[in-house]
């Protein structure tokens, strides 16, 4: 399995033979490596743990490019079925979907989910948090943008996760002493990445203090565009 992390909450997931990308927001992302697109031959899905544009990204435009099949709340489909899309994977949190040898869930989130259009909030369902599984691989939880909540617990119970994309940059999510409370209580993850940092000036967590903060696991602080293989 290779995990590339794309600036902020957007990641390159290679699993089970196929090619994801989770929240692909490139364009106006300054943390995304410049010419990664150049890279991908083929995207099978694009996975969204919510709505806001820092998430939803690019999907409109990639999956249009690549006839990618979108897997996302259902509401989120829906939107995107107006912008001309027409492969979906609808879902919502507690569900699974299983596609080509990898298994999606999608678990619980605590946050927000809407898209702003001329000024008006469009709602976009709930947010959540994506399980990924494929037969030999670790078991990869990308937790979204949440804050801390002790139900993660029942994340790690469930599905046994080994990698952790957890969102550090606090304001809009858990900063890096919730994340790290998350790790040392809650998930007994072997990897963890943390991501939605230093995107923007507002958000301030800082991934060495996050490091020095987790007991349990091991921290990788990979660039934006260096591949992981795990």
């Amino acid at each position: 399995m290779k995990l590339t992390w794309l600036g902020h909450s957007a990641f390159h997931l290679e699993m089970g033979g196929k090619n994801i990308l989770i929240d692909p927001f490139f364009t106006g992302n300054s943390t995304y490596p410049a010419g990664y697109e150049d890279r991908l031959e083929r995207v099978d899905y694009i996975a969204l743990t919510h709505g806001h544009s820092d998430h939803l990204g690019d999907t409109a435009r990639l999956a249009k490019k690549y006839g990618s099949t979108v897997l996302a709340q259902f509401e989120i489909c829906q939107y995107l079925g107006s912008k001309g899309l027409d492969k979906f994977q609808p879902m919502n949190i507690g569900g699974s979907v299983r596609v080509d040898g990898v298994t999606v869930s999608m678990v619980h989130a605590q946050h927000s989910s809407a898209l702003i259009e001329n000024g008006v909030p469009v709602t976009m369902g709930d947010p959540a948090g994506l399980v990924f599984e494929s037969s030999g691989a670790p078991v990869v939880y990308h937790a979204g943008d949440t804050g801390l909540f002790s139900d993660m617990a029942l994340i790690q119970r469930l599905y046994k996760p080994e990698v952790g994309l957890l969102p550090i940059g606090d304001r809009f999510t858990m900063g890096p002493e919730a994340a790290a409370i998350a790790c040392n209580e809650f998930l007994d993850l072997k990897y963890i990445v943390p991501i939605h940092w230093g995107t923007f000036p507002l958000l301030t967590g800082d991934p060495q203090k996050f490091k020095s903060l987790v007991r349990r696991g091991e921290v990788l602080l990979p660039k934006p565009g260096d591949p992981v293989e795990l």
